[in-house]
Formats: structure tokens, sequence, C-alpha cells
């Protein structure tokens, strides 16, 4: 491909930076909206959440607390959904730091820049984090929206991208009464499927991560290891995620309430539900009860006496999704016609 300049491709500075702590934690749905944005097309980050399955969704490594747990296209993959709910086709290529892989498909992303399709890229800052490659500076520098900066945009190089979902094919979204269906459904599957791979999931995950919090050989938050530093951010970041992840399904149940009278009752109730689960996981973050790994040490360490505090949060939680999940299957009975 001939050499080419910013100039080149369509302007997408309207879209707005990514950055933590805005109401936008799962990095591949955020970085999907501004691609429906730059498509033309604005949709909520709690509707994308909520038709995607993860405002739902909790799931956990099995092999600890890994940051990649929240990770929509990890474990029990809900990317697919996202992408065809909205009649966007996309196909996820594997780089991993590989110079051939990355010049063939930096070829296919700057092709698609220049039809306006932007690119949703992993680990471009060399993070498990999802971000938008929004254009180039040269053929070697392209520009992208990442959580790790400040400002509005970056230079990427792209020997630390590993992972993109490149838009082969642009079609229309499905109808509302689909998504709605959709989101229902999976708000339920991601809650009573056990296992996805190599992940816990949805009762199972809190089952597991309170036997892990309750276990004092689980791991040594001080001790210095990677697996450690990885369990401790992981740990705080399922906290996070969840905390995002119920807010959104709170809005979502909302919004159905005033969108569907039939089942307004059940959707109020449902919404209820998920701000209980949201302000019990919430204070553990605010008070520093649960941390990243730069704020433990030995002259502030995290104690068994925090996980307990996290195990009662947690316990009350799981609590509340199982009356979620009653209500999810009471909420299918009643629609019925309406096929919510």
């Amino acid at each position: 491909m001939p050499a080419t300049t910013a100039a080149s491709y369509p302007d997408f500075s309207h879209l707005p930076r990514l950055q933590h702590g805005a109401g936008e934690e799962h990095s591949f749905v955020a970085a999907f909206r501004r691609l429906l944005m730059a498509l033309g097309r604005v949709t909520p980050y709690w509707y994308l959440m909520a038709v995607s399955g993860a405002a739902f969704r909790l799931q956990i490594h099995c092999n600890g607390w890994r940051m990649n747990s929240t990770d929509v296209m990890c474990g029990f993959d809900l990317t697919g959904y996202l992408c065809r709910a909205f009649g966007v086709q996309t196909e996820r290529v594997w780089v991993c730091g590989d110079e051939q892989r990355m010049r063939a498909v930096r070829t296919r992303i700057l092709a698609n820049l220049q039809r306006g399709w932007p690119t949703i890229g992993l680990g471009m800052d060399g993070r498990a984090l999802h971000g938008l490659i929004i254009g180039a500076i040269t053929d070697e520098h392209l520009v992208a929206l990442d959580y790790s900066v400040r400002g509005h945009s970056q230079e990427v190089l792209q020997k630390m991208a590993w992972c993109y979902h490149l838009v082969t094919a642009v079609g229309p979204p499905c109808a509302e009464a689909d998504l709605v269906h959709q989101a229902c459904a999976l708000a339920t599957n991601v809650m009573t499927t056990p296992r996805a791979a190599s992940f816990h999931l949805g009762l199972d995950a809190y089952d597991y991560w309170r036997a892990t919090l309750v276990n004092p050989e689980h791991h040594n938050p001080l001790a210095n290891d990677w697996r450690v530093h990885e369990r401790n951010d992981g740990n705080y970041w399922l906290c996070c995620a969840l905390v995002d992840a119920r807010r959104s399904a709170t809005t979502f149940c909302q919004w159905l309430a005033a969108r569907r009278p039939v089942v307004a009752h059940l959707a109020r109730a449902l919404a209820d539900q998920y701000t209980n689960i949201a302000d019990a996981v919430q204070p553990l973050v605010d008070r520093q009860t649960v941390r990243p790994d730069a704020q433990i040490s030995a002259a502030r360490p995290w104690t068994m006496h925090d996980r307990r505090k996290q195990v009662l949060a947690l316990d009350y939680a799981r609590e509340r999704e199982v009356c979620a999940l009653a209500l999810l299957q009471q909420l299918h009975a009643e629609a019925g016609a309406e096929n919510v």
C-alpha cells in the first residue's frame, strides 16, 4: 500500500476518549461504542453492555483472579453477540508480536480506515485492555484511543499489540425486540452456566471467589511474584468491573420498565436487585478494603480481615443474583407475546 497521511482518513477526533472512572470499565464494549459512533450510530454504553450480556456476567479464571477474567472476549465470549446485534461483522486476528502478521494486519487496518471503519485492538499499550485505532500518522504509526493516556489519542507501536477485531462488513442492527430478548436470555445464561473454558462463571464464580478469599493459602499478597501481583490487581479489578456491569444492568432494566409496561413491575424489581449488588460491592473499592497491587505493602497489608469484609459483600451480592434469576425467569414467562 502506498504511503498515506492522516489527511487520507476520516476525522474521528469527535470520538470521546477512553478513561477509567468514567463508567466504562469493560474496554471492548467501550471501544465498540466508539466504533459504532464512527459509523454514525450513537448507542449508550449500558445498552451495549446489556445486549452483549456483559452487564450480567461474572467470570473468574480458574487459576486465581486473573486480569483477563472480565474481558468479554475471554471464557464465555460475548463479542459475537455484540457485533451481530448491531450488524457489524468482524474477523479476530491474533498477532502476538509477530512482525510478519503485524505488517499484513496493518495493511488491512489502513484500508479499513479509508472506508471509515476503525479497528478494535487488544494490548496496544502492553496491557490487557482494548482500544480503538482511529487514524494514522504514517503507515508505521497508528493513532488510537486508549485507556493508558491522559489525552485524546496516542501513537501506537504495532509490536505492542496482541489481537485485532477487523471490520469486514457493516449492515443494519437487529430489531429492538430481538435485542431485548437477547439481553434477557444472556442474563440467565451467563449466571447459570458454571464453566466456560478455563473460567468459572455466574453463581459458580461467586462460589469460587469466596472459597479463594477465605483460604489463607491461596496466595501471600505481599510476595514478590508476578502471579501474586496479578491476583492482587485481578481481585481489585473484578470488584470494579462487577460494579460497572451491574450499574449498566440497572439502567437497562429501568429503561425496559419504561419501554415495556407489561413487564415494568418485573423490570423495576430487577433494577433494584442489580442496584443492591453494585451498592454492596462499591464500598469495598471506595474504602480501599480492596485495592490494586501497588497499594498493598508491608506498611499497609491486605489482611484476612479485609478478605472477610469482601466475602460478606459478595455473599450478599450472590443472594441478590439468585433473586434476579427468579425475576428473569418470570419476566420471560409474562412477556410472552412481546418476545422479551
